[in-house]
Parts: C-alpha cells; sequence; structure tokens
C-alpha cells in the first residue's frame, strides 16, 4: 500500500505531530508511530495504515528512530533536560542566566492539540 503523504502532513495542518514545528511535505517525514521494525509484535495492525502514521520533522523522526511513543516520551524527550545540564557550554549558559532547563510537561504536539 503507497502512503498518501499529503493526507499524512494534513494530520496536524502542517506541524510535526511530535514538536508542533510547522513542516511542508517536502520536508516532512512519515513516522510510524508502531515502528515497522517492530511490526511482528503488533501483527494484527496495518502497519502503514494512516491511524499508525504521524508527520514528523527530520529531527523528530531521527531521534525518534525505531522507538515506542512511550520509550520517546520517557526515556529521550522527557530525560532530555537532564542529559542537557551534563554539558559543560550548558552549564555555563545555565550560569550567566542565558540557557533555562525546565523539565517537559510529558505531552507531544499531536496531544496538545488534541485536548
Amino acid at each position: 500500500m503507497k502512503i498518501d503523504r499529503q493526507k499524512v502532513l494534513n494530520k496536524y495542518h502542517g506541524h510535526c505531530a511530535y514538536c508542533g514545528k510547522p513542516i511542508t511535505l517536502q520536508s516532512m517525514q512519515v513516522d510510524h508511530i508502531i515502528p515497522k521494525a517492530r511490526r511482528h509484535q503488533h501483527k494484527e495492525i496495518d502497519i502503514n495504515n494512516l491511524s499508525n502514521l504521524n508527520p514528523a520533522c527530520r529531527m523528530c523522526n531521527h531521534y525518534k528512530r525505531a522507538l515506542s511513543l512511550e520509550t520517546f516520551r520517557r526515556f529521550y524527550i522527557g530525560q532530555l533536560h537532564k542529559r542537557l545540564a551534563k554539558l559543560y557550554t550548558v552549564r555555563v549558559g545555565i550560569d550567566y542566566g542565558i540557557v533555562k532547563l525546565i523539565k517537559w510537561d510529558g505531552l507531544f504536539y499531536f496531544e496538545r492539540i488534541g485536548k
């Protein structure tokens, strides 16, 4: 089945489903919510069905990779502020008031706009 990229982009009105950044059809990457690499664990779903596809910017799609949504949420984005705080230049930025690290609220863009 060929993926209708325009329908995927339209799901969140031209925004990345994860960070919310505006994207175009040309810049969008199609993310499989349940990754293709894990399809053997989810034989009951059509991995290319629109309900399993999200529009993603290149950065979010690359960072999510073949992770489940919950692993991406909890351990990658949810812990990002802690990993950043370990970087020397970020700590300098914090000391000078240039950088402020905050804990993420745990909601992706598609969850925020759905409420």
